[in-house]
């Protein structure tokens, strides 16, 4: 974490992304049915889906914070990947209802050229998606958090759904009356891929999915670092949320006793604490095998 006030920002921020998407979709439905701007309408219905997703993170996040007990000994940081699937279902659906309104528009023919005011509202609402997903986005990196980074994907959503209706909304002022209608169906598949990303992305959290390959090897690195470590024989991690859980099988000389061996195997947990962040357990366990290495 690169600053203290991340665990406040990443408090404070997906509580406002619901108080501020719930407020963001009702200014978009309602000066899109009185500027008759299809593809704000369209896009507010995404934005109710934010809101519905950003609660269930909220919540998610709340979950996840719950200390270790008997019943969970490694936390609950996987939750954080079931509310990530159920985001990107509401998201799912949102799209599809988007995406069937646009194909009635085209098949009954009916275009409206909506007031000027609605692109007015689409530039507002377009700043507030760029906070949120920045927001998001730098709290969820900065703590790892999957549940905020799925949050600012729903942000960066929403910020492509404005671009497209803002375009649509231009594209009828210069005389394109299916520029708004085409603007909706735009936004649909914007959302339709948002949400199959966010939907992959929980699927492999709960199946375990390992930490990326270039902090494995220097975890391996790590590892090597330490005198009397002769070899890195299985390195294996499991992301859970937040934080990830090492399994480690060191290859230790043979001629070492117990207590030297336990001794090493707590100097490779203290280092990669020390220089690795969001890991939260270190299983190691050793193997005997013949000095090879040659320490100076």
């Amino acid at each position: 974490m690169q600053y203290a006030e991340c665990e406040k920002c990443a408090k404070w921020s997906p509580r406002l992304a619901v108080v501020g998407n719930i407020a963001v979709s009702l200014f978009k439905f309602l000066v899109g049915v009185i500027t008759g701007s299809k593809g704000l309408v369209a896009d507010s219905l995404h934005s109710v889906a934010d809101s519905i997703s950003s609660l269930f993170i909220l919540i998610a996040l709340k979950i996840s914070n719950k200390p270790k007990d008997r019943n969970h000994p490694f936390g609950h940081g996987k939750i954080e990947y079931i509310s990530s699937l159920l985001a990107s279902v509401f998201i799912f659906i949102c799209a599809t209802t988007i995406f069937l309104d646009a194909m009635h528009s085209f098949k009954t023919g009916m275009h409206e050229v909506p007031h000027t005011s609605a692109i007015f509202a689409t530039l507002l609402c377009l700043l507030y998606s760029n906070l949120m997903y920045r927001s998001n986005k730098c709290a969820g990196t900065q703590i790892n958090s999957p549940a905020l980074l799925a949050d600012a994907a729903e942000s960066k959503a929403d910020m492509l759904a404005s671009v497209a209706v803002l375009l649509g909304l231009v594209g009828t002022k210069i005389g394109f009356v299916y520029a708004d209608t085409i603007a909706a169906a735009a936004v649909s598949v914007l959302v339709f891929h948002i949400s199959v990303e966010m939907f992959f992305k929980g699927v492999n959290g709960l199946i375990d999915t390992s930490l990326d390959k270039n902090i494995m090897n220097d975890i391996r690195e790590l590892c090597l670092r330490i005198k009397g470590v002769e070899g890195v024989r299985s390195l294996k991690s499991r992301c859970m949320g937040k934080k990830s859980n090492l399994d480690i099988v060191l290859d230790i000389e043979k001629t070492r006793t117990v207590v030297e061996s336990h001794k090493l195997t707590e100097k490779v947990k203290s280092l990669i604490n020390e220089e690795v962040s969001g890991i939260d357990n270190v299983f190691i366990r050793v193997h005997p095998v013949k000095k090879w290495r040659v320490w100076d």
